[in-house]
């Protein structure tokens, strides 16, 4: 290939990430600025991304008339309870399949692995049943239970845990370690990049979760931001967009910012899950 073809080619790379950035990050600008503009500026027919009238009047409007304090709370409590949970027990799962070796270990494995593609329309009614019998609707643990066992986090861990060297085991056993000593000081400190990584997604996920709450929440007070987003959208006295785009742009910065800090380790989550073997 020569020079100028090459360089052609890169230019039209380059373009076409760009096209595909800004269709990414219009909708983000888009919510962020109508938090910004007034209600006359929402309804307008033009189409401008900086307000002509900055105000905080919606910010305002939505801490002063709707229970977001106590959204974001209940918001925070399932995104780590679910995270630290998720984490622990997936890695554990992750240690056991990798550290003791039995006849059992494919078949264990592969039964985990099958459950990735389960629909949650099928576990859907059996947990809400279990939960409903259990008098835990309404609660932080009716949300966290459920999404304490996922296979998808315990497949990035077991891809990262069955990658460390047998003789790091065997030499842990001679000098005298248990498997919980082993756990905590060899195979945690050689996956600990993998483990903070898939700790981020799980925390995104879980922040971002919608159905399932919304199914054991139905009380107001103990709604998250997710289902408090709806309070906003009523068909017969009309939808409150400005307040809606206040709350939705409260809601994702805890997302952006943690993927802004941690977007390595995201990706690096990715890769590593992909090469290990």
């Amino acid at each position: 290939m020569t020079p100028n073809k090459r360089t052609a080619g890169r230019v039209l790379l380059n373009v076409v990430l760009v096209l595909f950035l800004a269709a990414c990050i219009f909708p983000v600008l888009w919510m962020i600025s109508s938090s910004l503009k007034s209600a006359d500026e929402l309804f307008s027919s033009e189409i401008y991304l900086i307000p002509k009238h900055f105000t905080l009047n919606h910010y305002w409007e939505v801490f002063a008339s709707y229970s977001i304090g106590d959204w974001f709370q209940n918001s925070l409590a399932t995104t780590v309870g679910i995270s630290i949970l998720q984490i622990l027990v997936s890695f554990l799962a992750a240690f056991a399949l990798s550290y003791f070796q039995t006849r059992l270990n494919s078949a264990v494995t592969y039964f985990l692995l099958i459950t990735m593609v389960i629909p949650f329309q099928v576990t859907m009614i059996p947990n809400y049943i279990l939960v409903s019998g259990m008098k835990l609707l309404n609660t932080w643990t009716s949300v966290i239970l459920p999404n304490v066992a996922n296979a998808t986090t315990f497949f990035y861990l077991y891809q990262n845990t069955r990658g460390v060297p047998r003789a790091y085991y065997e030499c842990a056993q001679i000098e005298g370690a248990g498997s919980f000593w082993t756990m905590c000081h060899v195979t945690w400190g050689l996956c600990k990049g993998a483990v903070s990584a898939i700790c981020i997604l799980t925390v995104i996920e879980a922040w971002n979760l919608y159905f399932w709450p919304l199914l054991v929440l139905t009380k107001p007070e103990s709604r998250t931001l997710t289902i408090g987003l709806k309070q906003f959208l009523d068909f017969e006295m009309g939808n409150r967009w400005g307040p809606f785009m206040a709350t939705a742009t409260l809601a994702s910065l805890p997302v952006m910012i943690v993927y802004a800090f941690m977007q390595r380790h995201i990706i690096n989550a990715f890769i590593s899950s992909g090469i290990k073997g």
